[in-house]
């Protein structure tokens, strides 16, 4: 199989990203909301801020819900991103691995693949999530390949470079700035119909 080891911050959302919805957000009347209820605390305080203790922070009863989590992941991440990487993978059956550090988001690992299929993967793409996290991800994206020898070829999206040496022929370097665009895709095919082409080649010279 072909797999795609997927980061998210920084690849399936952006700088631009961020901006654009920041911007978004004041169109929504609950911001003003917000705005006003700050306001008011800060003249009833006697115009100082009031401080906030950790001690107080109360965790979402539905953090471990996979609705609550699939919701926080859309929020942060680019649907136009999703839909293109799905189509692509869809198309060619290229398969993902989450090597994020979102890829303990959800309670069991098994709810990747229903958020895949949720934004439109088909259901068998999703292979996996890397390892424990390590200081070098090329450490836990080798150590993923060498427990699953089926993988023939692999591709690395990552807008960190903290790869192997022998990894880098198959990192493809994503700005930060702009995220993943269809550009990288058209390069990950190249490189996964390479292999391909040059293993046709070798049958036909035997």
């Amino acid at each position: 199989m072909k797999v795609i080891f997927l980061d998210i911050d920084g690849v399936m959302n952006s700088n631009i990203f961020y901006h654009q919805r920041h911007k978004k957000r004041w169109l929504k009347p609950i911001t003003y909301y917000y705005i006003i209820k700050y306001k008011l605390r800060y003249v009833f305080n006697g115009f100082k801020n009031k401080g906030y203790s950790l001690s107080n922070y109360k965790t979402n009863p539905k953090h471990n819900e996979f609705d609550y989590t699939f919701k926080r992941l859309k929020e942060e991440t680019d649907k136009e991103k999703w839909s293109w990487l799905s189509s692509f993978c869809n198309e060619y059956d290229y398969k993902i691995c989450i090597s994020s550090v979102w890829k303990n988001h959800f309670k069991e690992t098994s709810e990747w693949n229903d958020a895949l299929i949720k934004l439109v993967f088909n259901y068998n793409i999703f292979v996996g999530i890397t390892g424990n996290r390590q200081i070098i991800i090329g450490y836990e994206i080798q150590n993923w390949i060498d427990d699953n020898k089926d993988v023939e070829n692999f591709a690395i999206i990552d807008d960190d470079s903290d790869m192997l040496p022998e990894q880098m022929k198959h990192f493809f370097h994503v700005d930060g700035y702009y995220g993943l665009t269809p550009n990288h895709l058209y390069r990950i095919n190249r490189h996964f119909e390479k292999l391909t082409n040059y293993s046709h080649l070798n049958e036909n010279l035997c």
